[in-house]
């Protein structure tokens, strides 16, 4: 294990390094030859950083790539959005921990046209169990204990863990490695669709739903008959059981155990 000016860097971390020094030792690289970001939504910056430190000094990229760099600047329409990142990195099953970037599942099993499978691959391999409960915070048996909306909706959340990147995104002030939950569908795109309750009591507050209800409809990741099937609930007015007194707070006290315990 190794430190850096953001910390200590162990085993297996995934970061980024210029490829053209790669092989070179410490005297002879220029600033800037490593990095390794304290999440995927770090990437950007740490790229960013790279090109603006290193890619200058460093004098074994060749002549015709930083030509051919400085020429691309000009003429074509470069990928250079935060969430490009992002999605390459989930792309390459790489996923945020509480011990920095790392593979959490198998590049080749990655599915960028089915988000959700992509979900369940990374976060049950990064918790190595096959166990559907693992991937929800919902499980089956509450569908008899609370509306079909409310059941229906926290099946479309997944958990996840605050990083540095939630501090900005989600403002938040939990700390990182804390335990949240993220859409399962877009996993948190552009940071959106993550929340980090910090208590029972915020948890169950109508607002939580609400922010995951809006959330889902504007996801573009979500299927469009998710979308269809939570208006429905939400809007019609179908008999249901009646729930005993207090079970929504039953339900969400639940769900703030599950997500503590694990």
């Amino acid at each position: 294990m190794i430190s850096s000016k953001r910390g200590r860097i162990t085993f297996s971390q995934v970061g980024i390094r210029c490829k053209f020094c790669a092989d070179k030792g410490p005297q002879d690289k220029a600033s800037g030859a490593v990095s390794f970001p304290v999440s995927i939504y770090g990437i950007y910056e740490s790229v960013k950083r790279w090109k603006s430190v290193h890619f200058c000094e460093c004098k074994f990229i060749p002549t015709e790539v930083k030509e051919k760099m400085k020429k691309l600047e000009n003429t074509a329409c470069v990928p250079t959005t935060r969430q490009y990142w992002v999605d390459s990195a989930k792309a390459l099953g790489i996923g945020d921990t509480p011990d920095g970037l790392r593979f959490v599942s198998d590049p080749l099993e990655v599915q960028d046209e089915i988000p959700s499978n992509m979900a369940k691959t990374r976060f049950a391999k990064f918790h190595c169990s096959s166990s559907e409960n693992d991937l929800f915070l919902a499980y089956p048996e509450d569908e008899a204990t609370v509306t079909p909306f409310v059941y229906f909706l926290m099946r479309q959340v997944i958990r996840c863990y605050f990083t540095e990147a939630d501090r900005f995104l989600a403002r938040s002030k939990s700390d990182i490695g804390s335990p949240g939950f993220e859409c399962r569908h877009c996993n948190g795109h552009a940071g959106l669709g993550r929340y980090f309750p910090c208590n029972p009591k915020a948890l169950s507050t109508n607002s939580t739903c609400q922010n995951i209800y809006s959330h889902v409809l504007k996801c573009r990741k979500c299927p469009q008959e998710v979308k269809d099937k939570l208006q429905r609930l939400k809007t019609e007015k179908q008999p249901w059981l009646r729930r005993t007194c207090g079970w929504r707070q039953m339900f969400f006290d639940k769900v703030w155990e599950r997500l503590q315990a694990k």
